[in-house]
C-alpha cells in the first residue's frame, strides 16, 4: 500500500519544567503520546527532536516535534478533539510540566532534497506571503542543490481552533504583520547547519522577519502510522505500566 502524501505539518516547540523531568518526559513522549497522535486519521508520521546535549545541562532541554499530515483537516477530526479533551492520566500529568509551548499548523509550501539527516534547524518567520514564497523557493532550493544542507521543508501557518493547551510563548505576540512561516532545514554537520541557517535568515530579512531566534535540534525518534500495531484506530493504547514505574520512583 502506498503511503499517503503529506500536504501539511504541525510544528510544536516546547521545553519542560526541570532537567530532572527529562527521563520521564522522553519516555512518555516517545512511547505513549506521539504514537497516540500518529495513530489518528490524517496523520502520517512524526519526528521528535531534542536540543543538543552540549547545551548547558542546568537548563531543561528544548524539544521540537513535527507531525506530518495528509492535510490540515487532520487537526479538525472528532478523534483529534477526543485526545485533547480526554487525556490519559500520564498525559494529564505531563501537560502541566510543559513550558514555552508553541503550536503552528502549516500547509506544506515547498520541499527540496531526497534524503534526510539527524541535525535540524527550525525558523519561525513572519512577512509578506507572495514575496516570501519566491525568495524562500530560490534560496532553499539553492542550498540543497549546492549540497550545503541535505533537505528542507517550509510551510505557511494556517488558522486552527483553540485546544486545551494554548500557545505559551511570547513569540506569537511578536511585532510585525503578515503571514507566519516555518522553515525546517536538515543537515549532517551541526556547525555548518547553524551557519547556513543564520545566513538564510539574513538573506530573507527584506521579505520576512524572524519571530524568534533559529533553534537547533537532534533527531530522537520517529514513528509512522503504517508501522503502528493498530494503525488508523480511534486511539492507540496508553502505557500505564511505564507511568506507574515513574510514580513508584517518586515514592522511594
Amino acid at each position: 500500500m502506498r503511503r499517503p502524501t503529506a500536504r501539511a505539518f504541525l510544528a510544536l516547540w516546547n521545553s519542560i519544567s526541570s532537567p530532572q523531568l527529562q527521563p520521564e518526559y522522553d519516555t512518555w513522549h516517545t512511547f505513549e503520546h506521539v504514537p497516540e497522535r500518529v495513530g489518528l486519521p490524517g496523520f502520517i508520521e512524526a519526528r521528535r527532536y531534542r536540543s543538543h546535549e552540549d547545551e548547558p545541562s542546568a537548563q531543561p532541554p528544548r524539544y521540537f516535534t513535527c507531525y506530518w499530515l495528509a492535510s490540515v483537516e487532520a487537526l479538525a477530526t472528532a478523534q483529534y478533539r477526543e485526545v485533547f479533551t480526554h487525556p490519559t492520566p500520564w498525559s494529564a500529568r505531563m501537560r502541566s510540566e510543559l513550558r514555552d509551548f508553541l503550536r503552528l499548523p502549516c500547509s506544506l509550501s515547498g520541499a527540496y532534497g531526497q534524503s534526510t539527516a539527524t541535525q535540524l534547524a527550525t525558523v519561525h518567520l513572519r512577512g509578506d506571503a507572495d514575496l516570501f514564497a519566491a525568495q524562500a523557493a530560490a534560496r532553499l532550493g539553492q542550498l540543497v542543490d549546492q549540497a550545503r544542507i541535505v533537505c528542507t521543508h517550509w510551510g505557511t501557518a494556517v488558522a486552527s481552533e483553540d485546544f486545551p493547551i494554548a500557545n505559551r510563548t511570547s513569540a506569537v505576540e511578536a511585532a510585525g504583520a503578515g503571514a507566519d512561516f516555518v522553515v525546517m532545514l536538515q543537515g549532517m554537520d551541526r556547525a555548518a547547519l547553524r551557519a547556513h541557517t543564520h545566513a538564510l535568515v539574513q538573506a530573507l530579512s527584506p521579505v520576512a522577519t524572524a519571530v524568534s531566534a533559529p533553534a537547533f535540534f537532534e533527531l530522537q525518534s520517529q514513528v509512522r502510522q503504517d508501522e503502528l500495531a493498530s494503525p488508523s484506530s480511534a486511539r492507540q493504547p496508553p502505557r500505564p505500566h511505564l507511568f506507574q514505574a515513574f510514580k513508584n520512583q517518586e515514592t522511594l
